[in-house]
């Protein structure tokens, strides 16, 4: 029986120019098919700007924003994209204190209580509500208040679970990238406050072994990335994101369409 290969259907102007081709580049080495699409704003139709769309049910891998992960399933795209157990409160079960934000209270976004100290903020689930981040009170309260005057329809409302814990000290970051329980390739991408990306062989071996260890452990899903911290209690979790919309930084791009090939 001949293998039938992935679709790609790949959104444009959404990821960095760089990794962007280099995705591109990469599925061309492998002679995969691959459709460029843009999304339509709103109504989350597909536009394509290059290449024909996979039939529904077709063996298709999306790569874009949420909206077109979405498509991906409403159209049984397979395995389409990577969206089950993005969840903190899920992952601290499996992890524990592995994970940097371990104590972290979870709640809903207008019902934070009062914090004397700058504290970080993060959705619990992986929708790009707003990036995680430190902030104060006095930040916060306004934020607050204008949430509650916008529509339920918004991606953030005063309902949207998230975590609050106190504000940790990170030396480096870095990004794994995760499929059918192994890890890929990887790629640093922050030192202190100031982004740096690193090539794969750059990367602490450290942090390597604990990449390892931590999806010996458990894994949300059959591909994701995971990010990790080097801290003075040395490496942790940061946080799990979907495949299909994180960034690539410097990671080795060719290994990973290779494995998403062969999932």
């Amino acid at each position: 029986m001949i293998k039938q290969s992935v679709h790609w259907v790949i959104q444009t102007n959404i990821f960095a120019e760089e990794g962007f081709e280099a995705l591109i580049n990469a599925i061309k080495t492998f002679g995969l098919p691959c459709t460029l699409v843009k999304v339509v704003p709103f109504i989350g139709d597909l536009e394509p700007v290059e290449g024909t769309l996979p039939p529904d049910g077709a063996k298709a891998i999306v790569m874009g924003s949420y909206t077109l992960a979405k498509v991906a399933k409403q159209r049984g795209w397979v395995p389409g994209a990577f969206v089950e157990n993005l969840d903190f409160e899920i992952q601290r079960e499996h992890w524990g204190d592995r994970m940097l934000n371990y104590d972290a209270v979870v709640t809903a976004f207008d019902q934070v209580s009062f914090q004397r100290m700058p504290f970080f903020l993060r959705p619990v689930h992986d929708t790009k509500a707003f990036t995680g981040f430190v902030c104060d009170w006095p930040y916060y309260e306004e934020w607050r208040d204008s949430v509650r005057l916008v529509p339920e329809t918004t991606t953030l409302t005063a309902d949207t679970p998230v975590m609050i814990c106190s504000k940790k000290e990170i030396y480096s970051e870095t990004r794994f990238w995760i499929v059918a329980g192994r890890v890929v390739t990887q790629s640093g991408y922050k030192l202190g406050t100031i982004k740096r990306y690193t090539r794969p062989e750059e990367v602490d071996p450290l942090l390597c072994d604990f990449a390892i260890e931590t999806v010996s452990v458990w894994t949300p899903n059959e591909a994701f990335v995971l990010d990790l911290a080097m801290t003075a209690e040395g490496p942790k979790i940061v946080e799990v994101n979907n495949l299909n919309s994180a960034g690539w930084y410097k990671g080795d791009l060719q290994k990973l369409v290779n494995a998403l090939e062969n999932i």
